[in-house]
């Protein structure tokens, strides 16, 4: 497994799908090679920003969550079959968490949970299953803050992020995947310079990962470090400009600098991505940064055009609505 993760962090998707399909096929009652197919599935649409792979994924989910029938219904499961099935879980919810399914993402979690607790029980010394302890109850506590059935849990977040850091330093088949994870935690607990640190040591070792790239400009960004977050995602684009959206992310943080000069650069690159892409939720939010320019340069009925444009593609850029509103576009 640890092979079939640098083979991702690489970007070396077809070798890491072969090399799952081979575990598969060498481990039939192993739920391993299923959760590696789901992890290369996830990952590329993470890249992308969308769920176009969600049926492949969901495929290798529901042959994954098969396998994992037969590891619970073993006398004696081991601690890393057991880990692995956690892991299938926790992946399947964190899917059904982006597509807004959070009761389901919720549930599939908690057994995941659940699959980690009975390793530990079973080996104590087993530390990578407190990867899934710790991930589980740092983002239940964050989530806990929008969604009404999680509002009887307290808050453990710091104890979330130390058990996760403890795995970024001490872990086995987790070392990785805990670094990368703690260094999120620090950008949803807007501690910016630690989390610039962690992915700055991940791009370094993966410098093709395109996903570490665009977390380390969103970091750049909000440190109001724009040349180098436009450097990150203008990357993004050179290592593979099939992932238009690296237009939207250069574009909007020119518009955000605030700099006249960069931001008419960064208007043209918010045009090609409408062009370009798909997505009206996506499409939108470029209209809305558009908008964005035009209010600061008091442009108003050209920012005012822009945000109609943002809610009409997608209600939810709600603060377009506002924004309108407020320049005196009654929409």
């Amino acid at each position: 497994m640890i092979e079939g993760q640098a083979l991702i962090l690489h970007r070396k998707y077809d070798e890491a799908l072969k090399l799952f399909k081979g575990v598969k096929k060498d481990f039939p009652d192993s739920p391993s090679g299923s959760f590696g197919e789901m992890a290369v599935y996830e990952v590329r649409m993470l890249e992308n920003e969308d769920l176009s792979l969600e049926k492949e994924f969901f495929r290798a989910s529901a042959e994954g969550h098969r396998r994992t029938g037969i590891v619970l219904q073993k006398y004696q499961p081991t601690p890393w079959e057991l880990f692995i099935s956690g892991a299938l879980f926790g992946l399947d919810g964190f899917l059904k968490a982006r597509k807004g399914g959070w009761w389901d993402a919720y549930v599939a979690g908690n057994k995941s949970r659940q699959l980690f607790r009975h390793a530990k029980q079973i080996d104590p010394s087993f530390v990578d299953a407190d990867f899934g302890l710790g991930m589980y109850v740092y983002w239940r506590s964050v989530f806990t803050k929008d969604l009404w059935f999680l509002k009887i849990f307290p808050d453990r977040r710091a104890e979330g992020i130390a058990i996760v850091k403890e795995l970024s330093e001490r872990g086995r088949f987790t070392k990785e995947m805990a670094g990368i994870n703690l260094g999120m935690m620090y950008m949803e607990e807007k501690d910016y310079p630690k989390a610039a640190k962690i992915f700055s040591s991940f791009v370094e070792k993966y410098p093709e990962n395109i996903l570490l790239r665009r977390f380390l400009g969103k970091v750049y960004v909000a440190m109001r470090k724009y040349d180098d977050a436009i450097e990150q995602f203008s990357e993004m684009g050179r290592i593979d400009s099939r992932i238009i959206k690296y237009k939207y992310f250069v574009g909007a943080t020119m518009v955000a600098s605030g700099d006249d000069e960069m931001s008419a650069e960064g208007e043209r690159e918010l045009r090609a991505f409408i062009a370009a892409e798909k997505s009206k939720y996506w499409r939108a939010s470029a209209h809305y940064w558009l908008g964005r320019m035009y209010e600061r340069k008091n442009e108003e009925e050209k920012a005012i055009a822009e945000y109609r444009a943002a809610y009409a593609l997608s209600p939810k850029i709600g603060d377009a609505l506002k924004r309108a509103r407020g320049l005196g576009g009654g929409m």
